[in-house]
């Protein structure tokens, strides 16, 4: 069991552990509360108890309504993955017709429109097993260091060293998530490794400039969204000012 599901887990069990042990302790108040009586024999006190289920009741409905959207939320991130692993199903079949048939691996672009088949067939079936490595790391199936490690083992290949160099600033540019993302610099990381340890080019991370650009416009809009603002409230501070 991996850490997500482990905390899911728990999470589920603190919930219904909760749901129980209100529960339990509304059942069990009928009781307390004729022990209370023989006890004061003070029934106007035992009305302001009574007064007290209430509270539990909105108790055991924010808690049921906590459990609903728990569930929701689980059934929606199950269906996502459920249709993520539908389309990476679709595309593993396109790419293994690919593999089977030059016709179809022609329509693919250029480079495979060439004649060597064999390079063909590698680059496709590599790209398998980065998709393959991209989905056990996205359901947290396989850690950083597992992932460096056999990165490393493809990557120092021609085959797969060739097959990042043509494909990273894609891959860079268009993923899709913040994890896929964190996925694809471990994976450069990795071939500017397998290169020789040089320093990556600014076109090596691409989107890197252009998020600086972005977050300078970003800080200079809000200065002088600032500066409005102050102005504004200096002004009203100036009229509001007694004679």
């Amino acid at each position: 069991m991996n850490r997500r599901s482990f905390g899911r887990y728990w999470v589920t069990i603190l919930l219904l552990l909760s749901v129980v042990a209100a529960a339990g302790l509304v059942v069990a108040s009928p009781f307390f509360l004729a022990a209370l009586g023989r006890s004061r024999g003070d029934w106007s006190v035992l009305g302001d108890i009574g007064q007290t289920y209430g509270a539990a009741s909105a108790i055991l409905a924010v808690l049921a309504l906590i459990g609903v959207a728990f569930s929701l939320v689980l059934q929606a991130r199950e269906a996502k993955s459920a249709r993520e692993q539908a389309l990476r199903t679709l595309h593993g079949d396109l790419m293994k017709m690919a593999m089977d048939d030059p016709l179809y691996r022609a329509c693919w672009g250029a480079f495979f429109a060439s004649g060597d088949e064999e390079s063909q067939r590698a680059h496709l079936y590599v790209n398998m097993i980065l998709n393959h490595w991209l989905l056990m790391w996205e359901l947290r199936s396989i850690t950083e260091a597992h992932l460096r490690e056999i990165a490393g083992t493809v990557l120092a290949g021609p085959i797969g060293h060739g097959f990042w160099r043509q494909v990273r600033a894609l891959r860079m540019t268009s993923a899709g998530s913040r994890r896929e993302r964190r996925f694809n610099r471990i994976i450069d990381d990795v071939y500017w490794e397998m290169t020789g340890g040089e320093a990556a080019s600014p076109a090596a991370a691409p989107g890197r400039g252009g998020s600086v650009v972005v977050g300078i416009g970003v800080v200079l809009a809000l200065v002088v969204v600032v500066r409005r603002i102050l102005r504004r409230f200096v002004g009203d501070r100036h009229y509001l000012r007694p004679p």
